[in-house]
């Protein structure tokens, strides 16, 4: 029975070698998992001072949203008008690109989703907001949605819930879900406009010629 100590002996390293080695597979696991949540955290915190500074620049930009054009405006102020609408929008995208770049990074999918729609909001300003600046300042209704999406970072770095819009948020989300009917009602107008004509045009290609009595 001496080939039992050898056995016992070889059996023994190879438990002692399988124990060493998960250890330290569970410690380079560890390792890498850390640097990896490390490297999250990094990206969260940058996303963080980028929407700071995004939120202030628009902040301050919304505070020189120009008016709409006003009936019997002269020809010469209407067309400066437009020029300076065009301007304002294209600043108003510089300083919302960075932004949508950030809110890309939060992990956390209610408060990216709430920062995209306030985004959403602010690109719709000319065309979807009209029934929110009816009757308000449109200062008032784009720094409302801007003061939101400032409330929700906030919120989401305290680690509470996202807090309630405001009303200028609230007011812009329903303008903008109503001018999404209307224009969703009049695409179905135009198709169904075109299914008529086209149904039209082979009913005409299609009938026989008329004969001669």
């Amino acid at each position: 029975m001496d080939w039992i100590s050898p056995v016992s002996g070889l059996v023994g390293a190879l438990v002692g070698a399988a124990a060493t080695y998960s250890g330290t597979r569970q410690a380079q696991n560890k390792a890498l998992e850390d640097t990896r949540q490390a490297r999250r955290e990094a990206k969260q915190d940058q996303a963080v001072v980028t929407l700071a500074t995004a939120f202030g620049d628009l902040h301050q930009h919304v505070r020189s949203v120009p008016d709409d054009r006003e009936p019997g405006m002269a020809t010469e102020a209407a067309a400066a008008l437009k020029v300076a609408r065009q301007t304002w929008d294209e600043r108003l995208q510089d300083h919302i690109a960075p932004a949508r770049l950030a809110i890309g990074v939060i992990r956390d999918s209610k408060v990216r989703s709430r920062l995209n729609e306030a985004m959403t909001l602010l690109e719709a300003w000319d065309s979807g907001l009209v029934y929110a600046f009816h009757g308000r300042s449109r200062v008032w209704v784009l720094r409302g949605v801007v003061s939101h999406a400032v409330d929700c970072v906030g919120a989401w770095q305290r680690e509470e819930q996202l807090p309630e819009p405001n009303p200028a948020f609230t007011k812009a989300r329903e303008s903008l879900a109503a001018k999404r009917d209307e224009w969703e009602a009049i695409d179905d107008a135009e198709q169904e406009d075109r299914r008529r004509r086209r149904a039209q045009h082979v009913s005409r290609a299609t009938e026989p010629p008329s004969v001669a009595g």
